[in-house]
């Protein structure tokens, strides 16, 4: 974020600098200088009647084409298009009828509640009545000032996240109404996405408001306007003049992403991937402007250098977080896809890291197909073909599918999202699919692993910061365990919440008591300070130790310097052995260095679980269809429940459980805790994998 945000500007730039070199240092402050420069003059020269693209210079932008033959060009089905399943409509709309026909159905009920202004933003809908105000939070209703984009100020007002704003002015919920369009040619749809449409223009002067404050989100919105509006081509709707105004928009879109491009010499993200990937749509879907070559040229090539910078050598998006993972691999996969068409060349080293991108995802996902929250999740994505919960990532294993046709990625259905993709043609065919299964991973690079079998899963970050230690979505986390059993989630990671909205809620949700790790003398793991809300302190280096998987057990041994600063200094090391033939874990937490510390061992459940502490210290958490017991193997413990928050999506909080154990002593000191999951009824096992784990420890 930026000294505007309205956060500590000394403490902002601390966190920027550390661990840059001398050189990144200066060329940074260049950067950094040429683009207050320019705001500045941007801030003395506009005006918001003057920032709107007009006719003349639609003309210009043209080189001298005819705008009637532009527009004719644009609803042409031979016009360069997003995706191969949006080049053939009808025969796309045909195989969803096939593949889904309960899609007709969903997508005509979501598109209704769009007709009534009735949005869906993350996973609620908002009443936002019948003229959408497009500058405030629907949650709350606060409104940012249309001021400005260099004087935009993120945080407004307590519970209202600017994040959500932005979610709204992506307009992901345009894609369904073209969807809707496609599938049943009614014009309605049509005709309330230019309605729409004409009021976002009208409301958002380029550069003035918090909708054009962040290149990112120009570069979100200008993909899912193509894609609307090319899936809406053949509307009789689609006038020359609504096609100018297609145009024009996406040319304002284009120079604004241009101008503002959020290259960094500190650390890319993926908000200068999202500025990348809006302009090499803008550039390859309008050709005709005379910046789109300079435009799709810049791009396609940074796109593949950050591919090798931004994805590390096993596939993991370097910020270390699962959702961000998911936009980025939706962006290279664009990238990806749409080159190829266009017949731009990509190096084999780019399809080797997409593809373990992709792997990453197959691993990641716990046996109920949903993904675990490491790290931030503002649930983030590039476009909505299909509506999904924020857990959601199982589409991406049929765009790996259907890119790579390795039968690792193919599931037992071609997913509707693949289809809009690839089209009837190139979608994987339901006869050749088939799931393989899927088994423990060590990702060594980013240093996360899985261990699973069967219905057992549990993913450990034994990762840095991210971004190569200067990440900013990252938590207090380090070798924190995610634990599903038989159909459901035990042990997780809270989740995010908010950004900007709630800086007391935003630090709990990535604060070390909010993850199933250990806190040592009231310290976090990584230093949270006040008016920071997107950097933590001195990165934490985790190092692994060694791992080992086998048919009969997997053995992570990892651990962290976090609490290196102490006072005492401390060094936690964590054993985490997965025992698959009996299903149950065994954690070992190992503490070496000097003095006597509190230790608070954390254990925080999913939401919907009754926790009861039992006999001996033993926690017991019951789900309707499973269980899941923590057994310490010490009795001088304290055991508390405390009240605990999981997000199961972006501004959205339930209440759950966690376990507290805590102690005083003096290092060394080691704790043994088992986790022992169960079915319903079959609690009897507790004891007796109880039982055994003592007589393994005692030989």
């Amino acid at each position: 974020m930026k000294q505007s945000d309205g956060l500590n500007p000394f403490s902002n730039l601390r966190d920027k600098l550390r661990g840059m070199t001398p050189r990144e240092i200066a060329a940074e402050s260049l950067l950094r200088g040429r683009r207050r420069l320019m705001r500045a003059a941007r801030r003395l020269l506009d005006h918001p009647n003057r920032t709107r693209v007009g006719d003349e210079e639609l003309i210009r932008a043209l080189d001298g084409k005819r705008l009637a033959d532009v527009a004719a060009s644009f609803r042409r089905a031979d016009h360069v298009q997003l995706t191969a399943g949006l080049d053939d409509l009808t025969e796309t709309a045909e195989a969803i009828k096939q593949l889904h026909p309960e899609s007709i159905e969903r997508t005509t009920r979501e598109a209704g509640d769009i007709l009534a202004h009735r949005i869906p933003v993350f996973d609620d809908d908002y009443e936002l009545g019948p003229l959408i105000d497009w500058h405030a939070d629907p949650a709350t209703g606060v409104r940012w000032p249309v001021t400005h984009f260099s004087r935009v100020h993120f945080v407004r007002a307590e519970d209202s996240d600017v994040r959500r704003v932005w979610e709204l002015n992506r307009l992901h919920h345009l894609t369904t109404l073209g969807r809707a369009y496609v599938l049943t040619g009614d014009e309605q749809y049509a005709r309330e996405l230019i309605a729409q449409f004409t009021s976002w223009c009208a409301a958002n002067p380029p550069r003035y408001g918090v909708n054009w404050s962040v290149a990112m989100e120009a570069g979100i919105r200008a993909v899912n306007l193509v894609a609307a509006f090319q899936m809406c081509r053949a509307s009789r709707l689609m006038t020359d003049e609504v096609v100018a105004l297609v145009l024009k928009c996406l040319l304002a879109h284009g120079r604004f992403i241009s101008e503002n491009i959020e290259y960094s010499h500190r650390a890319t993200s993926n908000h200068y991937l999202s500025d990348l990937i809006g302009l090499l749509a803008i550039g390859a879907t309008a050709p005709e402007f005379n910046e789109s070559r300079k435009w799709m040229s810049y791009a396609a090539r940074a796109l593949i250098e950050e591919m090798h910078k931004q994805v590390l050598a096993d596939g993991v998006d370097y910020e270390g977080t699962t959702n961000y993972h998911r936009l980025v691999l939706e962006i290279f996969t664009l990238h990806f896809t749409l080159g190829d068409r266009m017949g731009l060349e990509f190096p084999p080293s780019y399809r080797e890291r997409l593809k373990a991108m992709f792997d990453f995802v197959l691993h990641y996902l716990k046996p109920d197909g949903t993904a675990p929250a490491i790290g931030d999740s503002d649930d983030g994505t590039l476009w909505k073909f299909t509506r999904q919960k924020a857990a959601d990532h199982s589409h991406l294993l049929s765009l790996g599918a259907a890119i790579f046709d390795d039968p690792s990625f193919k599931r037992t259905y071609v997913d509707e999202e693949a289809v809009w993709w690839f089209g009837a043609r190139e979608a994987p065919a339901s006869s050749s699919l088939g799931k393989a299964p899927t088994g423990s991973k060590a990702f060594s690079v980013s240093q996360v692993f899985i261990q699973r079998e069967g219905p057992l899963y549990a993913i450990i970050d034994c990762g840095d910061h991210g971004a190569r230690g200067r990440g900013s979505h990252a938590h207090s986390d380090a070798l924190s365990i995610e634990v599903f059993a038989y159909d459901r989630t035990f042990l997780r990671d809270p989740g995010t919440y908010l950004y900007t909205g709630n800086e007391r809620l935003r630090n709990l949700f990535r604060s070390t008591e909010s993850h199933n790790t250990v806190r040592v003398d009231g310290r976090d793991i990584s230093l949270i300070s006040r008016g920071s809300l997107f950097s933590l302190g001195p990165n934490v280096t985790p190092k692994v130790n060694s791992w080992e998987s086998t048919p009969e057990r997997d053995v992570l041994d990892a651990e962290h310097d976090g609490y290196a600063n102490l006072a005492e200094p401390v060094i936690h090391r964590r054993i985490v052995t997965f025992e698959k033939r009996e299903g149950y874990w065994v954690i070992e937490d190992i503490f070496t260095g000097s003095g006597s510390h509190q230790f608070e061992f954390f254990f925080n459940f999913d939401a919907g679980l009754e926790v009861t502490i039992e006999e001996g210290r033993r926690v017991l958490a019951r789900g309707e269809q499973s269980a899941l017991a923590i057994v310490p193997m010490r009795d001088d413990l304290e055991a508390t429940i405390v009240e605990r928050w999981v997000s199961p999506s972006f501004g959205k909080r339930v209440r759950s459980s966690g376990i507290i154990y805590r102690v005083r002593k003096s290092v060394p000191f080691r704790l043994t805790v088992l986790l022992v999951p169960c079915r319903a009824g079959e609690e009897a096992r507790i004891e007796r994998t109880v039982a055994l784990a003592a007589t393994r420890s005692a030989v």
